[in-house]
C-alpha cells in the first residue's frame, strides 16, 4: 500500500524538477498547484540546504495530505536535526500515510531524533507513539527496547503491532529483554513477547519458550508452540528435553513442534513416548512419526498397532500408511479384517491402499 501512495506522490509533476532554482521552488511552495508544490518539495529535499527546513515544515501543516506526504519525504531527505520537532509532530497526524512518511523521514535523520522518539513512546498519542515505534525500528536503535516492551501490554492493538514489529526490527538487543517479558504480569505482554520471539528465531529463546508448553494459558502455550515452530533446529534440545516432562501437555506440545519441525533425530526420543501411560501422548507420538518418517518411526508404529487403545491403533496404521511401509502389511491386513473398532479397520485399509500406491 505505501509504495503505492510514494509512487503517486513522486508522479506528481516531477518531471521538471531538475530547470527548478530555490528561489523558484519556495515560491512554488508556498503559491503553486498541488502538482507545483509536490515539485518544489522534492526539489527542495534534494537540494541538501539547510535553509529549506523551515518551509517544508511550514508545508508540513498544509490543509492537503497529498502536501504533507511530499513535505515529510523532502524533510528526510534534508536529514536535519531541525526537522526533528515537526516530523514527530507529524507522527499524530490525521492522515496515516503522513505518519508513515514522517517516521520514515525520522530514521533517516538518525541520531538526533532519537531521544524525541523514545520520549514520543512514553508522552505522546497513541498515533505518534506507533509512529516514534516505526522510526525507532527502522533505526534498530538498542536504546528503545525497553520502552517498546512496555509497550506490548496496551490496549491500543495498532501500537501494541508497530511496538512488536519494531522490537523484531531490532533484532538481537531486543532477545534477552523480550524473553524477561516472557514472566510480565499483563498477559497481552507475554503473549506478545513470545510471537516477536518467534519471528526473531534466536536460539537463545528456545529454553524460555519451551518452559511456556507448561503454560495453563492456553493461547499463551499457542504463541509458544508457534514461536518454537519458527526456531526450528535451535528449538531441539530443549523440545527433546520436554518430552520427559511430568506434564502431559508439555509432552504432547513437543511432539507437535518435533513433527512440524521433520527432524529424523526426533524419532528415537519420540517413539519412546508410544508406551506413555497417557493415551493422549501415545497418539500424539504415533501422528508425529507419521510426519518425520524413518526406519525407527516403522518399528515403533507397527508395535502401535497393538495398542489397546482404538485411537491409537487407528493413528499408527493411518502413519504407516503415510511412510508406505510394506513390512506393516500383514498386520495391517489383520487390523482391516478383525479389529473390533470401526474406526481402525478403515484407517487399516487406507494405510494398505497407500502403502500399494493407490489413491
Amino acid at each position: 500500500m505505501w509504495r503505492g501512495v510514494l509512487t503517486l506522490a513522486l508522479a506528481v509533476g516531477v518531471a521538471g524538477a531538475g530547470a527548478l532554482t530555490t528561489e523558484e521552488a519556495l515560491a512554488r511552495l508556498e503559491r503553486g498547484t498541488l502538482a507545483e508544490q509536490c515539485e518544489a518539495a522534492e526539489y527542495l529535499g534534494a537540494t541538501g540546504d539547510d535553509d529549506a527546513v523551515e518551509p517544508l515544515v511550514a508545508a508540513l501543516g498544509d490543509e492537503d495530505a497529498a502536501l504533507r506526504q511530499c513535505a515529510a519525504m523532502a524533510l528526510g531527505e534534508l536529514r536535519s536535526a531541525r526537522a526533528v520537532p515537526a516530523l514527530v509532530r507529524a507522527l499524530g497526524d490525521r492522515d496515516r500515510t503522513v505518519q508513515w512518511f514522517a517516521a520514515t523521514a525520522l530514521a533517516k535523520i538518525g541520531a538526533p531524533a532519537v531521544k524525541p522518539l523514545v520520549a514520543a513512546l512514553t508522552g505522546g498519542t497513541p498515533d505518534e507513539t506507533a509512529g516514534a515505534a516505526m522510526a525507532l525500528g527502522r533505526m534498530g536503535e538498542p536504546s528503545a527496547v525497553e520502552p517498546l516492551i512496555r509497550l506490548l501490554g496496551t490496549d491500543d492493538l495498532y501500537v501494541r503491532e508497530q511496538a512488536s514489529e519494531a522490537l523484531v526490527a531490532i533484532g538481537k538487543p531486543a532477545v534477552a529483554p523480550l524473553v524477561k517479558a516472557l514472566a510480565a504480569p499483563e498477559p497481552k505482554t507475554r503473549k506478545a513477547a513470545a510471537a516477536a520471539l518467534g519471528r526473531l528465531a534466536d536460539a537463545d529463546a528456545a529454553k524460555p519458550l519451551v518452559a511456556l508448553l507448561a503454560t495453563d494459558d492456553a493461547v499463551l502455550r499457542h504463541y509458544a508452540v508457534v514461536a518454537l515452530r519458527n526456531l526450528g533446529p535451535a528449538a531441539y534440545d530443549p523440545l527433546v528435553a520436554a518430552l520427559a516432562s511430568p506434564e502431559p501437555t508439555v509432552r504432547k506440545s513437543a511432539c507437535e513442534i518435533l513433527g512440524y519441525a521433520r527432524e529424523p533425530r526426533a524419532v528415537k526420543p519420540v517413539a519412546a513416548l508410544l508406551h506413555d501411560p497417557d493415551e493422549s501422548v501415545r497418539c500424539y507420538a504415533a501422528k508425529t512419526l507419521g510426519a518425520i518418517d524413518g526406519k525407527y518411526a516403522a518399528e515403533g508404529l507397527r508395535a502401535a498397532l497393538h495398542d489397546n487403545s482404538a485411537r491409537v491403533r487407528e493413528i499408527a496404521a493411518l502413519a504407516l500408511g503415510k511412510i508406505k511401509d510394506h513390512d506393516a502389511v500383514p498386520e495391517l491386513k489383520e487390523l482391516a479384517a478383525n479389529d473390533a473398532e470401526p474406526a481402525v479397520r478403515k484407517a487399516a485399509a487406507e494405510a494398505l491402499a497407500a502403502v500399494a500406491g493407490h489413491p
